[in-house]
């Protein structure tokens, strides 16, 4: 902890930036289908509304362009992080005066996917801010804040939100959020101005481009390990809750899986991901983290093909598991993304590339689990998801093997 309080001028702005860009998101995917849903419209009108987190998904297509493009009076990442940041704030403002509502709601889409952008955007430039500052265990345990912070602003924008909504009022709600963007601006407005280092990379003569980040030896390897990865976590997570709610649980019920599930992945995935890291190795905590999504994934499909019963020890075993399986995940994933990205001058287009490769993944996996219960049942989804576990390991073990070599090493620049 006594190398965070060095830098903890830094820390603590990159910790209130990525828990204000989650808090768009947790509101757009979470809250806004409730409201809305609460002022009695149709399921029909909400089908559209995770296109609001689109942005989060193809942000690779301008990376680039915010590793190029920047002022020298405000520096490489504060040009892009103070105009995003005065974005959010705006369409927060802007959301707490209008309110939701069914007849507001064009309005109301239309600000988030604006926030949306804005938030998908700063986290490029945020993204590259910690990888240029920050190295070995050090840059894992900013990547285990990175992860909490997004998650606990995602659960703020949206449960959160819905619980000030619900006791003063949406305007007192979004206001209260209001809160944490504009506090993390003032840290931002206070940091140094940042330049890129001279001898941080070398320095393609095209400037930064998605395609100098594929060239790399190790890059479609990694890009794959974070499509699995995030495939692997969402075909647990996401069928549990359709199988529990055919099981006949109460809503109730699921839902406080679903929070206990999110404390843990927070706290105890993040910070445990951090320490495996640091302990026996980046792709050794990865490949553990992936074994708790194999064995969760697994004691899910003997309930659900009925070799046992049911029941609520498991369940909270299942739930355990993948929760920390996937803070485990994200944080060793991010790592190596920074850490390959640290020795290039493209950071932020490099991280985006993995990151929206995870979202993909999470999107994918999201759109399929219906189809795949429809057509081989929820044993079967849940046997894919292990499977998916399987050669996430493989790829994990594949990719270690290959870092080892000096000749590879050596052309990735690791």
């Amino acid at each position: 902890m006594l190398d965070l309080f060095r830098h903890r001028r830094l820390v603590a702005t990159l910790a209130l930036l990525y828990l204000s860009q989650g808090i768009p998101i947790g509101i757009a995917m979470d809250a806004l289908p409730t409201l809305l849903r609460h002022d009695g419209a149709s399921l029909r009108a909400l089908a559209f509304l995770p296109l609001v987190g689109l942005p989060w998904v193809i942000k690779f297509l301008w990376a680039s362009w915010v590793d190029n493009h920047w002022t020298p009076r405000l520096g490489r990442r504060r040009s892009w992080i103070l105009p995003m940041q005065l974005l959010v704030l705006l369409c927060l403002l802007s959301l707490a005066l209008v309110g939701i509502t069914v007849d507001t709601v064009g309005w109301v889409v239309g600000l988030m996917g604006v926030a949306s952008l804005a938030s998908a955007t700063q986290d490029i430039a945020t993204d590259g801010m910690a990888a240029e500052h920050f190295q070995g265990d050090l840059l894992t345990k900013v990547n285990a804040i990175q992860v909490a912070g997004v998650m606990i602003g995602f659960f703020a924008g949206g449960a959160g939100s819905l619980m000030l909504a619900g006791t003063f009022g949406q305007t007192v709600a979004f206001l209260t959020l209001l809160g944490v963007p504009l506090l993390s601006l003032g840290f931002v407005v206070l940091l140094p101005r940042d330049e890129p280092s001279a001898g941080h990379g070398v320095s393609s003569a095209g400037g930064a481009s998605l395609l100098g980040f594929i060239r790399r030896p190790l890059a479609p390897s990694l890009l794959l390990l974070a499509l699995l990865s995030a495939m692997t976590a969402v075909s647990g997570f996401g069928l549990s809750k359709l199988y529990l709610s055919d099981a006949g649980w109460a809503l109730e019920d699921i839902g406080r899986l679903g929070i206990t599930g999110g404390v843990i992945t927070i706290f105890l995935g993040c910070g445990g991901g951090a320490w495996l890291v640091k302990r026996i190795g980046l792709w050794r905590g990865f490949g553990v983290g992936v074994f708790f999504a194999g064995v969760s994934g697994f004691l899910w499909f003997v309930q659900a093909v009925h070799w046992v019963p049911l029941n609520e020890g498991l369940v909270w075993a299942c739930i355990v598991l993948g929760s920390l399986s996937t803070g485990i995940t994200s944080v060793a994933i991010l790592t190596e993304a920074m850490r390959v990205a640290s020795q290039g001058d493209q950071a932020g287009t490099d991280i985006t590339a993995v990151q929206s490769t995870r979202d993909l993944g999470e999107l994918l996996a999201s759109s399929s689990l219906v189809a795949l219960t429809a057509r081989l049942g929820y044993g079967g989804a849940f046997l894919g998801g292990c499977l998916l576990a399987v050669l996430a390991l493989s790829v994990a073990l594949r990719l270690r093997r290959r870092e080892q070599r000096p000749e590879i090493a050596v052309a990735s620049g690791l």
